[in-house]
C-alpha cells in the first residue's frame, strides 16, 4: 500500500509539472487548433445535413459555415469595439471639464483644510499643484518608453489575432472533411481512449466553468452599464465593461470603483448621485454573491476555497490570463489524476 501511495504522489507531482508546462508554453500555441476543432464539431451535423439534402461536399459546406460564424463573430466584436472606442474618445474629449471639476473640488478641500487647521487655502493649493506637477513629469518620463512598448505589443497582438483567426478557419475546414475517421482512429488505441475520457470530462467541467464565469461577468457588466445609464453617465458602456471586468478579479470587485466614486459625488454635494452609485455597488455585489455559488461551485464541482486558490495562484503563475488558466489547470490536473487512479486500480485488480 505504501508503494502505491508513493506512486500516486510521484504521478501527482509529474502531472502538476506537466500541466504547468503545457498551460504556460503549449496551450497558447494550441488555442487556434482547439478552436478550429470545436468549430468543426459544432458545424458537423449541419454539414452532414447539407451533404445529404443538397449534395454539397461536407468540406465545402462546413467550411462556408465556419467562415460565416467567424466573420459574424468578428463583425459583432468590431461593432462593440467601435462603440467602446467612441465612448473612450468622448471621455478623453471631456478631460478639460473633468480638470475644471477637479480644480473646484481641490478649492473646496483647501477651504475646509483652512477652516480646520488654519493653513492658508492658497498655500495648500499651490503646494498640492506643485506636487502634482512633479508627479505628472515623472510619470511622463517613465510612461513614454512604456507606451511605445505597449504599442508594439498591441500591433503584434493584432497580427497574431488575424493569423490565429485564419488558422482557425483553415484547420476547422480541413479537419471537418475527415472528422469521423479521425475520431475512429483516436478511439482505436488505449491511449487515445484515455485522452478522449480526460478531454470529455475536461470539456464538460471547463465548458461549464467558462460559461458560468462569462455569464456572471456579462450580467454584472450589463447591470452596471444599465445603472450608469440611469444615473446619467454618458460613458455608461465603457464604465460598465470596466467595472464588470474588475468585479471578476479576486480581491478587487466592484467596490474598488463604485464606492470611491460614490464618495466623490457626495463630497461635491451630489448626494443623490452618491447614493445611486452606492446602491449600484450593492446590487452588483449581491448579484455576484447570488450567482457565484450556484453557477461555479455546483457546475464544476470545486470547493469555493479551491476555486479562490486556483484563481489567485493562476495570476502568479500565468499573469492576467491566470484568471481562466488557474482553475482550468486545476480541472486538467483533477481529470488526469482521476484517469491515473482508474488505471492503477485496474492493474491492481488484474494482479489480484
Amino acid at each position: 500500500m505504501l508503494a502505491v501511495e508513493r506512486k500516486k504522489i510521484w504521478y501527482g507531482i509529474g502531472t502538476g509539472l506537466g500541466v504547468y508546462v503545457g498551460m504556460r508554453y503549449l496551450f497558447p500555441a494550441a488555442v487556434p487548433f482547439l478552436l478550429g476543432w470545436m468549430l468543426a464539431s459544432m458545424v458537423l451535423p449541419a454539414a452532414r445535413w447539407m451533404e445529404r439534402r443538397w449534395k454539397i461536399r461536407r468540406g465545402i459546406g462546413g467550411g462556408l459555415l465556419i467562415l460565416v460564424i467567424t466573420v459574424t463573430a468578428a463583425l459583432l466584436l468590431w461593432k462593440a469595439g467601435g462603440l467602446l472606442v467612441a465612448q473612450v474618445q468622448g471621455l478623453l474629449a471631456g478631460i478639460s471639464d473633468w480638470g475644471e471639476k477637479a480644480g473646484n473640488f481641490l478649492d473646496s478641500c483647501c477651504a475646509v483644510l483652512e477652516n480646520v487647521t488654519g493653513i492658508s487655502a492658497e498655500k495648500s493649493r499651490n503646494f498640492l499643484i506643485y506636487q502634482a506637477g512633479l508627479l505628472a513629469e515623472q510619470l511622463q518620463n517613465r510612461l513614454g518608453p512604456a507606451c511605445l512598448g505597449y504599442l508594439l505589443t498591441l500591433v503584434k497582438g493584432i497580427i497574431a489575432l488575424g493569423g490565429g483567426v485564419l488558422v482557425v478557419i483553415l484547420f476547422g475546414t480541413l479537419v471537418l472533411k475527415d472528422m469521423d475517421q479521425f475520431r475512429k482512429w483516436i478511439r482505436k488505441s488505449e491511449a487515445g481512449r484515455r485522452i478522449v475520457r480526460i478531454t470529455e470530462g475536461l470539456c464538460r467541467a471547463g465548458g461549464r466553468y467558462l460559461k458560468a464565469q462569462l455569464t456572471i461577468m456579462l450580467l454584472v457588466a450589463s447591470l452596471c452599464a444599465a445603472g450608469f445609464w440611469i444615473l446619467g453617465n454618458p460613458y455608461f458602456l465603457v464604465a460598465g465593461v470596466v467595472v464588470g471586468l474588475l468585479d471578476a478579479l479576486p480581491l478587487i470587485g466592484t467596490g474598488t470603483i463604485l464606492i470611491p466614486w460614490a464618495l466623490l459625488w457626495c463630497l461635491q454635494g451630489e448626494y443623490m448621485l452618491g447614493l445611486g452609485y452606492f446602491l449600484l455597488y450593492l446590487a452588483a455585489d449581491l448579484l455576484r454573491q447570488f450567482l457565484e455559488p450556484r453557477l461555479l461551485g455546483q457546475q464544476i464541482g470545486l470547493h469555493p476555497a479551491v476555486m479562490l486558490i486556483s484563481i489567485y495562484g493562476g495570476f502568479f503563475l500565468y499573469g492576467l490570463p491566470g484568471f481562466f488558466l488557474g482553475p482550468f489547470s486545476v480541472l486538467v490536473f483533477q481529470n488526469v489524476m482521476k484517469e491515473v487512479n482508474c488505471c492503477m486500480e485496474k492493474k491492481r485488480n488484474a494482479k489480484g
